[in-house]
């Protein structure tokens, strides 16, 4: 009886485990026409999106994400924050890089819910950070550079430069985006 009830706890965590995404879709063909974008005017490639959510304790200790990291062998990970923002952009400007392309009109949703509802007689009590959740997601247009870069790092650095000053305006746009946890 003790081995079954943790086999369905083992398996009830597998169902609700984080999940990491990286989804593409192309914006037309070779011919297409360009588009401007941010001032710049460029061949639109296609448009990404890339999330990742996971469970937290307490909201600051991480149970289970989606695992974003390249050489993963388990869609997700135990004990691990890879819903960071860090992480997700290295894995859009590595994508963006591998494909020729400057990342444009960057957009981030973040979510964090830290209530869990637990139903007692019929009436629902909300139980804070105890178990939460926080999803990451940022979406973004690809559009192919008009010169090479000279150098692969220097052109990943300063990309992850622009992207990160881009997601600092983001936020300070939304109410309460700039705090940290």
């Amino acid at each position: 009886m003790k081995n079954l009830f943790q086999f369905l706890v083992a398996g009830g965590l597998l169902l609700t485990a984080g999940c990491f995404s990286l989804e593409t879709t192309p914006l037309g063909n070779e011919s297409s026409q360009s588009i401007r974008l941010h001032g710049d005017s460029g061949q639109a490639s296609e448009h990404v999106v890339v999330s990742n959510f996971g469970w937290y304790f307490f909201n600051r200790w991480p149970i289970v994400c989606g695992n974003a990291h390249v050489d993963r062998s388990l869609p997700w990970r135990f004990f691990r924050n890879d819903v960071d923002e860090n992480v997700i952009q290295r894995r859009l400007t590595d994508y963006a890089d591998a494909r020729g392309c400057d990342v444009r009109d960057l957009q981030i949703f973040n979510n964090a819910e830290v209530l869990m509802s637990i139903g007692v007689g019929g009436v629902s009590l909300p139980l804070p950070y105890v178990v939460s959740y926080r999803e990451l997601q940022y979406s973004c247009s690809l559009v192919r550079r008009k010169r090479p870069p000279t150098d692969a790092r220097a052109a990943g650095r300063e990309d992850m430069d622009a992207l990160k000053e881009e997601m600092r305006e983001l936020l300070n746009k939304i109410p309460d985006g700039g705090s940290k946890r």
